[in-house]
Formats: C-alpha cells, sequence, structure tokens
C-alpha cells in the first residue's frame, strides 16, 4: 500500500545538514523557486506543478503548520479498547475507524467496531455494530463526524448505503446509494451529499451529487477515469480545506489531477496537476492543505554540495507548493513537539483539519523514552511527557495525538 512507503529525505543543502533552523528554512523558502504555473480553467483555476524546477529540501517544524499538539489518554474500560486503527477529529470528537489487529494475526483477530469518544478521552459509544446486519459492517473505508446535526456517517468499503448513526451510536436509516460503490469517499454537506468511487466498469460515474433521501442531483462520467476492476487502486480525499477534493493513487501511473467536487454545480474540477514527463511517470499522490498542495512520487535525486549538482538516482519524495506564491521545494518534516523527530512519510496522518496519530501504550512508551534523550524539547513538554511516562501502563487505552492545522 502507498500508505505504507517511507519517504526519504532528499537534497539538503550543505548548510541544512548541520544546523536545521526556523530561521535558514524560512530564508530558503522566501527564495525557494517558481515551480507552478496557474492556468485558467473552465471551472476555475487550475496549478500546474513542473517537478523538474524543484531543487533542495526544505526542513519545516510540524509547528509551522499546526497549532499546539496534544496528547489523549483514551478511556480504558473493557468496551473502549481499540487497536491503532486511523482517527478522524473534529471539534469535541475523536472517532477511531473499524478495525484488526495490525501487530497480530491480522486475519484471525477479533474486529473491532468504530469507536467515539470526547476530546478529553472519554468513552461515549460504539458506532454500529460489527456484523451482516442492519448499522452493522465488517470494514469501513471513510468516515465523517457531523457535529451540525449530531450525526456520524460511515461508509464500507463495498456498500450501497452511506451507514448514519447518532452520536450515541443508535443506528438511523442510512443514505441510499445509486451503485453498490467499491472503495467510496464522501462529504455530507447540509442537505447534500457528494460521493466519489473507484470507476469501475460496472458504475458509469466517478462522482455525484444526491439528497439525503437518496435523490441523484448531478452525476459526473468517469470518463477518461475509468478503471479496470483493480482494487489495488486507491482514491483519497483529505478534506483539510472547505472543498470536496479528490485524487487518485495508481500502481499503473497515469496523467491525473487533484479535483475539487462542486456539490451545488455537480462539477468535478481540476485544481492541481503534476506535469511529469512521459519517461519521468511514476506511482504518486496529491493532497492539499489550507494553504498548499503536496505530493509524493518517485524522482532523481538533487544534492546540492561543493562540487555542484549531483544526480543520485529516483527515490520516493515528499514535496509542497504554495498556492499563492506557486514556489515549492522537496519537503521534510520534523516533529519539534516531540524534540525533532523527524516523520519520515506523514502525507496519511492529515485529514479533515487535523494531524492525528493513534498509538498502544507500549509503543507510546518506547517512542517517549528516546524523545527526552533530545535536547530540543522544550521544558513544558519535557514535563508533559515525563508524567506520562510516570503513569502509563501496558493494560492502558491507546493514546492520541493530534493537532489542528493552521488556516
Amino acid at each position: 500500500m502507498v500508505e505504507n512507503k517511507k519517504m526519504l529525505c532528499i537534497g539538503l543543502t550543505a548548510l541544512l545538514l548541520s544546523s536545521c533552523n526556523g530561521t535558514k528554512d524560512q530564508a530558503y523558502w522566501e527564495n525557494a523557486p517558481v515551480v507552478a504555473e496557474k492556468v485558467q480553467m473552465p471551472g476555475g483555476e487550475l496549478i500546474r506543478f513542473n517537478p523538474a524546477l524543484l531543487k533542495d529540501t526544505i526542513v519545516f517544524p510540524l509547528s509551522h503548520f499546526m497549532e499546539e499538539i496534544e496528547i489523549v489518554k483514551l478511556d480504558d474500560k473493557d468496551e473502549a479498547l481499540l487497536y491503532e486503527a486511523p482517527v478522524t477529529i473534529s471539534e469535541n470528537y475523536i472517532l477511531v475507524k473499524s478495525g484488526r489487529n495490525p501487530r497480530g494475526d491480522y486475519r484471525s483477530s477479533v474486529p473491532l467496531p468504530c469507536k467515539l469518544f470526547d476530546k478529553k478521552g472519554k468513552f461515549i459509544s460504539n458506532i454500529g455494530a460489527i456484523g451482516q446486519g442492519p448499522g452493522e459492517y465488517n470494514l469501513i473505508y471513510s468516515m465523517q463526524i457531523d457535529e451540525k446535526n449530531q450525526r456520524i456517517y460511515l461508509m464500507p468499503w463495498q456498500t450501497d448505503k452511506i451507514l448514519v448513526y447518532d452520536l450515541t451510536g443508535k443506528s438511523l436509516e442510512p443514505i441510499r446509494l445509486p451503485y453498490r460503490s467499491n472503495k467510496g469517499i464522501f462529504k455530507v454537506e447540509g442537505d447534500r451529499v457528494g460521493v466519489a468511487v473507484l470507476p469501475f466498469p460496472q458504475i458509469p460515474s466517478v462522482a455525484w451529487i444526491q439528497t439525503l433521501d437518496g435523490e441523484v442531483l448531478h452525476e459526473i462520467p468517469a470518463g477518461h477515469l475509468s478503471l479496470p476492476f483493480d482494487f489495488s487502486n486507491e482514491i483519497q480525499s483529505t478534506q483539510n480545506s472547505p472543498d470536496m477534493d479528490l485524487s487518485f493513487w495508481y500502481w499503473q501511473p497515469r496523467p491525473d489531477s487533484l479535483y475539487h467536487i462542486d456539490l451545488q454545480k455537480g462539477e468535478l474540477n481540476p485544481r492541481f496537476t503534476a506535469n511529469f514527463k512521459k519517461d519521468e511517470l511514476e506511482p504518486h499522490s496529491y493532497m492539499e492543505w489550507p494553504n498548499h498542495f503536496l505530493g509524493t512520487t518517485s524522482t532523481v535525486v538533487h544534492i546540492t554540495g561543493p562540487e555542484g549538482e549531483r544526480k543520485e538516482g529516483k527515490e520516493p519524495a515528499f514535496y509542497i507548493v504554495d498556492k499563492k506564491t506557486l514556489k515549492g521545494a522537496f519537503l521534510r518534516l520534523e516533529n519539534d513537539y516531540m524534540g525533532g523527530e523527524n516523520m519520515g512519510y506523514p502525507i496519511y496522518t492529515f485529514q479533515k483539519g487535523y494531524y492525528a496519530k493513534n498509538m498502544d501504550p507500549g509503543n507510546l512508551e518506547e517512542w517517549i523514552e528516546k524523545i527526552l534523550k533530545s535536547d530540543k524539547l522544550d521544558d513544558k513538554m519535557r514535563q508533559k511527557l515525563t508524567d506520562i511516562m510516570k503513569n502509563i501502563s501496558p493494560d492502558d487505552n491507546n493514546y492520541i495525538l493530534y493537532a489542528k492545522m493552521k488556516k
């Protein structure tokens, strides 16, 4: 899976290698090259990025993009226990996706339902249950917390409906879909629902807009986005901005874009694309943050040193492009809240406007032991982590680390 690939830090200047601080990184960012252009399209503005224009890597602290990080110990009553599954954060709630134990025999481990907690870690309820009956499911692909309407929406991997629950976990009338969908993403906004799926041959649309009652208002034909029946591809919608974004990850790479789905007009509009040369097209993905587009790909490594530029072969790369200035660079994120640890390949830990990490107590304890050795840890966080270490137990439920994205 693309989520499990590791991002390699690419091309640090000799200066950055010797001293990576915010001032020098910010100075470099100000002088970074313009790597994209804006193109007017019928549905709005498209940013077209040229990977060949990327030069060196900028080391950004996580705090440049995020507000203060929080560490929450989840309720450890029996019904609240969970695995290290993905997390969705909202203003007042933490929703943990259904899953199986990733550290045991995945196939034989007992699947757990989605679980809802408040922001202090208090367990509220299981959301639905594992099974085949009404309001039950086996594995969830995408989910949404709708605080305004006091609802939780879950979309299973293969389904003809979006499951609906109240915040106590009670199953309500589902949202019926016009097609049986595979690996779908969605967004409920008011009385409308935007849905997008892997566009397999038996489904004529890649996306559509419908009402909560199941009435289809707009359909967007699959067209050039059509795919063979192959579950190795992925569909993505991180929704870190107000728009409903849509992008794909293909095992067999093809030229593509990150799109916005207009829930009112029923349009699919390209917003960001990479202009890869045909012989340099590699598996890649796109992502949107409030003020940036990001992406991953395999590309030629550039290293700048006293002897000039060298090309070191192709490696996975993580890059960033500023929406306003169109400047860009390879990117390395360091968790400065946690002593400056290299975050590696973190792109999928940013969803719905939050960075979130779900850790079991054993892994967290091991991580904190390493972090406490750092001389870059500030006094406040050092005290917080020291207090956690005094009280942490292997019998604890998991801990959630999260930070809200700056606008």
